[in-house]
């Protein structure tokens, strides 16, 4: 069966895709901890970073640095941080928390996520993207 990824991979459910090729997506998480949270799904699904082809693996990472600095430029943040996931999911992720105050531990804002509106989501994206 499809994650649910991969159904946004597909366009069988909707997504605010910023950036697409031929062996990944980045898209905007709809449940952000921070404004700009960015998911880098490869479209092979595979439930584990470690089980990827080494050419999917490099390129997620370079991909990753790629959205992260646009994230950087569009949120003048500290830093963007890169967490690894496939449990929730079971199709390997990268999440990129652009991270904008060292107030608040990422490790305390991450399950604070709601549901963000599209309008907003939509916003976020031509942002980042005029910074690709």
């Amino acid at each position: 069966m499809s994650s649910i990824f991969s159904k946004i991979i597909n366009r069988e459910l909707p997504g605010f895709f910023i950036y697409e090729d031929d062996v990944c997506v980045a898209i905007l998480d709809i449940s952000p901890a921070v404004p700009g949270q960015t998911l880098i799904i490869p479209k092979q699904e595979v439930d584990y970073i470690g089980r990827l082809d080494e050419d999917t693996y490099l390129h997620l990472m370079k991909i990753s640095r790629k959205i992260a600095k646009a994230l950087d430029q569009t949120f003048s943040t500290l830093r963007t941080c890169y967490v690894i996931e496939g449990f929730e999911v079971p199709h390997v992720h990268i999440k990129l928390y652009p991270m904008t105050s060292d107030e608040i531990p990422l490790g305390k804002i991450l399950p604070s996520g709601q549901m963000a509106e599209s309008d907003e989501l939509e916003k976020i994206v031509s942002a980042i993207k005029a910074n690709l």
